[in-house]
């Protein structure tokens, strides 16, 4: 994973953001990373449109159980 990437996902983390922007960020596989831990449990949002996904993790409810929105291509 790219360390502006991770960066972004770390400070997320700490700061508890409750929306994440991952736009435009050519990814191919959703990042693990934000189902690490149990820092991202209040993210309500992702937004991560633009990029190169064609499958979600099975544990993306259990892991974000606050997610409301998610933007993705798939959507």
């Amino acid at each position: 994973m790219a360390s502006e990437l991770c960066k972004t996902i770390s400070v997320a983390r700490l700061e508890k953001h409750k929306n994440l922007f991952l736009n435009y960020r050519n990814l191919h596989h959703f990042p693990l990373e934000l189902l690490k831990d149990e820092g991202l449990q209040y993210l309500e949002r992702l937004y991560m449109k633009r990029n190169s996904l064609t499958t979600l993790p099975e544990n993306l409810a259990q892991k974000l159980p606050n997610l409301v929105e998610l933007k993705t291509g798939l959507n």
